[in-house]
């Protein structure tokens, strides 16, 4: 944890009043000029995860129960509205899901990374509209001095994400938040959007964290990767340690579900079962009732433990026992 520009430490998120938490003792770091991917299905966290960190979570119902954030030292939950604002768009930033519904309809796209650079920085009219120039050319949209002055629906899905990571680098932030930057696209668009992003992280030494379920991106992406499951850290680690060697029953699932090049007749593997909801989460390990290991100590919450190079959160860890003793 050393040196780590973001140190989240027992981050829990639940809807005001209920008795569980839907993020659950999620702790990670991620060091300048680093990439963590959270990776995980549908509704396991990840986003409520980012928008905790930059302050967005919808408050009234949900709230933040336990846990810190250390931002350069500065914990992100104890601030006020107006000192998270002052961070948001400067030295953290955020790239959303879907570019359609985070950019302003109404307003043309130089004017929106302008907007950015004068709140921040403080620069006049001119020089912020500069700005915003030079960071269209720098993410390699065409004609940048026509889509400077094009709204939001003139562009193409993949321009209107290469507009969103413009203006999240516009203020040079130290720690990027990417939520699905890909998802909408087409596997060409994909290609050229995690390219950009990986040689301008080369280039700042800004920090990624990348939300995602697209285990071909965090093994293009990440330095580090945690696993994540109904709001836990199941596993985390080096990525390579963890796609060498998962230990968690649950990441191996995922895993052996990535389709394949094979046969006629080969199958993907899926995994038993449904996440139940959160009213419903066993007191142990949550991905207990889909675990072909699961046993009488799952009733308690297995901790992240040493696995080799990495951490899991399994009673049955490391998983090459069970084969010694089949």
């Amino acid at each position: 944890m050393s040196g780590a520009l973001l140190e989240v430490d027992d981050l829990a998120i639940r809807i005001r009043g209920a008795e569980k938490n839907l993020v659950d003792g999620v702790s990670f770091s991620v060091n300048p000029g680093e990439t963590l991917c959270i990776v995980g299905e549908s509704g396991c966290g990840k986003s409520l995860t980012a928008l905790a960190l930059m302050g967005l979570l919808a408050s009234p119902p949900l709230e933040i129960a336990r846990g810190r954030a250390l931002f350069e030292g500065r914990d992100l939950f104890a601030m006020s509205q107006a000192e998270l604002s002052q961070f948001r768009g400067d030295r953290i930033s955020m790239i959303f899901q879907e570019p359609m519904s985070a950019l302003n309809p109404a307003i043309r796209i130089g004017e929106q990374i302008a907007e950015a650079v004068r709140r921040h920085r403080g620069l006049s009219r001119p020089a912020a509209e500069a700005r915003a120039l030079e960071m269209l050319k720098k993410v390699r949209i065409p004609a940048p001095e026509k889509r400077l002055r094009e709204f939001p629906h003139q562009l193409s899905g993949g321009m209107r994400q290469r507009a969103m990571i413009a203006m999240a680098l516009a203020n040079d932030p130290a720690l990027i938040v990417a939520d699905e930057p890909t998802t909408a696209l087409d596997v060409t668009i994909q290609a050229q959007i995690l390219d950009l992003m990986r040689s301008l992280r080369d280039e700042a030494g800004t920090a990624l964290i990348m939300i995602t379920h697209d285990l071909g991106v965090v093994a293009e992406m990440a330095d580090k990767v945690a696993v994540m499951y109904a709001g836990r850290v199941v596993e985390a680690g080096p990525m390579a340690e963890v796609f060498n060697d998962p230990q968690h029953p649950y990441t191996i699932g995922l895993m052996s579900s990535m389709p394949t090049f094979g046969g006629e007749n080969s199958r993907l593997v899926t995994i038993p079962g449904m996440v139940p909801p959160i009213a419903e989460m066993p007191p142990g390990c949550r991905f207990a009732g889909r675990c072909p290991f699961r046993g009488a100590d799952c009733a308690e919450v297995p901790p992240l433990v040493p696995v080799g190079g990495h951490e899991a959160a399994c009673w049955r860890a490391p998983l090459e026992r069970l084969e010694a003793s089949a």
